[in-house]
């Protein structure tokens, strides 16, 4: 029992006095690291952005491609206000439609429409247009808190004093037809209109 003992211890002073003798121990693999796995946000693809808001109709806008129908307003003379709203001298207002090119701007393509004719009566209708002599152009238009601000420029002649309300009636109320707009407040070459209609 004891030379089984000493055996080993002999085999080992064997072998340091034949050279260097060391114990190999090879490291454990060792596992790679898990894949953490990606988080949602890292693989849900992109939100989309938000559809944006359209724009908000323009007075001033530049027409745009096509046609589209405006009123204006011719008057119905001798008419009492059957017609339309009573104006002046026993007359109506009468709305009337009028095609023009497509536009944000309807407020302002009206208007142009209005002080484009230069007919003393509109094609058959037998309305009567107060304008029709003079020759005027929008210098400016804005709106504004529901007041639409229309500054005309260039000549007005009106064709007699029944011509006064006519006159303005045609321009107030082809301003005013447009919902959200509740005050015209239009100028002529700088003085208010029924400064200019005044004549003084």
């Amino acid at each position: 029992m004891k030379l089984l003992k000493v055996l080993p211890l002999l085999a080992l002073l064997l072998l340091s006095a034949c050279g260097e003798f060391s114990l190999g121990i090879e490291p454990a693999p060792t596992a790679p690291p898990a894949a953490v796995p990606a988080s949602p946000a890292a693989t849900a693809p992109p939100a989309a952005p938000p559809s944006p808001t359209p724009p908000a109709p323009d007075p001033t806008a530049e027409p745009t491609q096509g046609t589209m129908k405006v009123k204006i307003f011719l008057i119905a003379v001798d008419d009492q206000g059957k017609s339309g709203a009573a104006v002046g001298c026993g007359d109506s207002a009468v709305p009337v439609e009028v095609e023009v090119p497509s536009t944000q701007g309807v407020l302002r393509a009206a208007l142009e429409a209005l002080l484009s004719i230069k007919q003393q009566y509109y094609g058959q209708s037998g309305l009567y247009n107060a304008l029709y002599q003079s020759d005027l152009r929008i210098d400016s238009l804005t709106l504004t808190d529901g007041k639409a601000a229309v500054s005309l420029t260039g000549k007005m002649s009106l064709g007699g004093e029944c011509d006064n309300p006519r006159f303005e009636a045609q321009i107030t109320q082809t301003i005013l037809q447009f919902p959200g707009v509740t005050v015209a407040d239009v100028t002529i070459n700088g003085r208010p209109l029924q400064d200019a209609l005044s004549l003084k």
